[in-house]
């Protein structure tokens, strides 16, 4: 497949947008690319009332992204950053080793700027992920359960070595990856509460998310607090140790070189079921669907709530992508 010029791409996407708002003074948008971003912080006053917690919760909805996930962020300005530098050319082959959200992420893009994607992939990730990456026309690689999100990486590296116009974006140590959550969505979470949060919660998975917007926001305001999840059976962060757990989207069983652990005040560990059982009494109560990691990070958000030094405090928490992914898992097996 020969791909077209993704910079002339682009750059026509933005000059039919110049020309759209010189014909029409309307809010269309040029590309379902521009609407990356902008995610609601929503309260939950429900869930906050049922288990008495005593600080003021706040929900990042990132599942409000196109392809209903924060990964669409990192995604963009990783592929965004590779189109403009010396290593791409119209034969260029993406290889990525992902835990499934990332992999949609990139294969949508790569299918608006016709670019060669694989994904590799654990083979135990949700069948949804799978799909959607097939869906999007990227080829999919997977590998055994038992090597983790680890032994994706791992071949990954195998595949690009034998290929020349292969690349990987590695968001595990892209600085793309937690930049893009400096600029945007780490500077949403502060306009949104003008400037007012005193804690921020979130699962680390490749560490882009916590680093770039826990930076930013100790830029903002040193005292801020940020808290880390991980799961309990793969406390990676907390003690060294790994394991095989079943909240997808959080460790991969080592530590990510992106990682700024100097940002973490914090580190709570959640147990498999803990995180299932609180991303269903989102939807049972707040009306909020959320996939499994997202319950994680609720259910240690809670726990910190209930604490009395933090009466009164404004707790921001991510909840990264949607329940619409885990429909073959666990997650809706109640």
């Amino acid at each position: 497949m020969k791909a077209v010029n993704v910079l002339a791409v682009d750059n026509q996407i933005h000059s039919d947008s110049s020309q759209l708002d010189n014909e029409v003074n309307s809010g269309v948008y040029a590309s379902i690319i521009d609407t990356v971003g902008n995610t609601p912080l929503v309260a939950l006053p429900k869930l906050s009332a049922e288990y008495n917690v005593l600080a003021k919760l706040m929900a990042k909805l990132e599942f409000f992204n196109p392809m209903s996930s924060t990964k669409d962020r990192p995604a963009k300005a990783m592929i965004d950053a590779l189109i403009r530098s010396p290593d791409f050319s119209e034969n260029t082959h993406i290889i990525e080793a992902t835990s499934g959200n990332n992999g949609v992420s990139c294969a949508w893009l790569c299918a608006i700027y016709d670019i060669r994607l694989t994904i590799v992939i654990p083979e135990h990730m949700s069948l949804e992920r799978r799909k959607m990456i097939k869906h999007f026309g990227a080829e999919l690689v997977t590998t055994p359960k038992a090597l983790g999100t680890k032994g994706a990486i791992d071949l990954a590296k195998e595949l690009v070595a034998k290929d020349p116009n292969a690349v990987s974006l590695d968001q595990f140590s892209n600085c793309h990856n937690a930049d893009a959550h400096a600029q945007s969505t780490a500077t949403e979470i502060w306009r949104d509460t003008a400037g007012q949060v005193d804690i921020f919660v979130a699962g680390v998975g490749t560490g882009g998310s916590i680093t770039g917007i826990g930076k930013t926001l100790k830029k903002y305001n040193p005292q801020v607090h940020i808290v880390a999840v991980e799961p309990k059976s793969c406390p990676i962060l907390s003690t060294g140790r790994k394991g095989i757990h079943a909240i997808q989207g959080l460790s991969s069983g080592h530590v990510p070189e992106l990682l700024d652990r100097g940002v973490l005040d914090e580190i709570l560990t959640v147990s498999d079921d803990d995180a299932l059982d609180m991303a269903r009494k989102l939807a049972r109560t707040e009306g909020i669907a959320v996939g499994i990691s997202s319950g994680a990070t609720v259910a240690a958000a809670i726990r910190l709530a209930q604490m009395p030094e933090h009466t009164g405090k404004n707790m921001v928490m991510i909840c990264a992508d949607t329940a619409e992914r885990y429909y073959s898992t666990a997650l809706f097996g109640e």
